[in-house]
């Protein structure tokens, strides 16, 4: 439950944003949706070194191998550092050109450039944060993550309502507004995990900040966390190109589709809590040698899950125009998010059995058949349906949204295939020989 609180809470961020800047047109709101578009392209790198931390950190939890896990912590936050300020000094001098990229028009761009610098600007420490928070899941510690993230949410929210409309002697920022409050609130929580796992929480303690590179350590978290950063990076780049085909739609539309996103996602971050959930105890389980065990946890995850997905399709579908207006009071961009939010509703369920799966699959470091599932359901269908959608079949934003859920249909197909058990135990058995490191210091077997 901590799992999937921190996760609604990294989602509102966010989501308050595109309230608070809804508000101030349909321009505004597509400049922050096409924004977040682009740093998920910075946060794709970190959350695969996260994965990396959490399985190989579950593992050596699991095995009671302490001195295994706090080498995955150093090196994991060695990486997490170094590919941080990567981003921000490859994207911060990009960020005009890169929303221009994918298609904004003129007024999107110039509100876009003043809100996508101070996301840019934070990425040292969003990494740090991120995956920090990947290695106390991997510990068994969802609730430091979860507070960290309410502070962030907080503070996040507070700066806004100053910051976009203006309080007293501050000015009326808008859009600037907005960015400069979720630059500062997210490099305040990369401080607090720093602080947190400097002063030891758990089994985890961050003796020192920097620590020479570790090679046979490096080894393991890149064997899982490639594959895992090669998936989002398949995701995220299929997620561009759908992106530039909705905003070829036009503004009205795409604004339409940042909301029924959020709306949607609301509920579908439990999933991605119950999927760190699978993660964290199948890792844990198979650490411990125990597969079977590993396995009954993804199911269960996927049960709970399944009827919290359900409870959020039910609403959407009875309630479309409602939870739309909550965002705008475009009449425009309420009547073209109402079919693209119920379909989006319809494959909710679809979309959490998918991510519980892959959960799983990632906990037991399987993160490279996790990767070809998504580049073949992204690629090989959402992308070219949605291609379909607008220049064939002339569908529009509702042809364009069931291409999405199709794409996860096939997702969930492929991923139940590759969990059958003969090749989890297989799978399983192999990752078990690699739990343990070699003494510190030593050559790897």
């Amino acid at each position: 439950m901590p799992a999937v609180a921190e996760r609604i809470l990294t989602l509102l961020v966010n989501t308050v944003n595109t309230i608070l800047v809804g508000h101030l047109g349909a321009a505004a709101l597509a400049a922050v949706g096409l924004s977040g578009t682009i740093s998920m392209i910075g946060s794709t790198l970190f959350q695969a070194v996260g994965t990396g931390s959490t399985a190989c950190i579950a593992q050596a939890i699991g095995a009671r191998d302490k001195a295994s896990a706090l080498r995955y912590l150093e090196q994991s936050m060695l990486v997490a550092a170094a590919l941080g300020l990567a981003c921000t000094a490859l994207f911060l001098p990009l960020t005009r050109q890169s929303l221009i990229v994918l298609g904004a028009e003129e007024d999107v761009v110039a509100l876009g450039g003043c809100y996508l610098p101070y996301m840019a600007a934070t990425w040292p420490m969003m990494s740090l944060l991120m995956v920090g928070s990947a290695a106390l899941r991997g510990a068994g510690d969802t609730r430091t993550p979860m507070w960290i993230m309410g502070g962030m949410n907080v503070l996040n929210l507070l700066l806004s309502l100053l910051l976009i409309r203006g309080w007293g002697p501050l000015p009326e920022l808008g859009v600037m507004g907005a960015g400069i409050a979720a630059g500062v609130s997210r490099a305040l929580a990369g401080v607090a995990i720093m602080v947190v796992l400097r002063n030891g929480r758990g089994r985890l303690r961050l003796r020192q900040l920097f620590y020479p590179a570790d090679r046979e350590v490096l080894s393991r978290l890149l064997q899982v966390g490639l594959p895992a950063g090669g998936e989002n990076l398949l995701m995220r780049v299929a997620f561009l190109s759908y992106t530039r085909i909705i905003a070829s739609l036009g503004t009205a539309a795409y604004a339409a589709h940042v909301i029924a996103q959020r709306v949607e996602s609301l509920t579908m971050m439990p999933s991605f809590g119950f999927a760190v959930a699978a993660t964290t105890l199948a890792g844990q389980a198979l650490g411990a040698g125990d597969p079977r065990r590993a396995r009954r946890s993804v199911f269960c995850a996927i049960q709970i899950a399944v009827g919290v997905a359900l409870t959020g399709s039910l609403v959407f579908l009875a309630f479309p125009r409602l939870m739309l207006s909550l965002f705008t009071t475009d009449e425009s961009v309420i009547v073209q998010g109402i079919i693209p939010l119920c379909i989006l509703a319809v494959g909710q369920p679809i979309m959490t059995i998918a991510n519980c799966l892959s959960g799983g699959l990632r906990g037991v470091g399987d993160t490279r058949s996790v990767m070809w599932i998504t580049g073949i359901g992204a690629w090989l269908v959402r992308v070219p349906l949605a291609v379909l959608s607008v220049t064939l079949f002339s569908l529009g934003l509702p042809g364009v949204q069931a291409s999405m859920t199709l794409d996860w249909f096939t997702r969930m197909a492929l991923l139940a295939w590759r969990f059958r058990p003969a090749l989890w135990d297989k799978h399983a058995r192999s990752a078990m020989g690699r739990v343990r490191l070699s003494p510190r210091g030593t050559p790897a077997e």
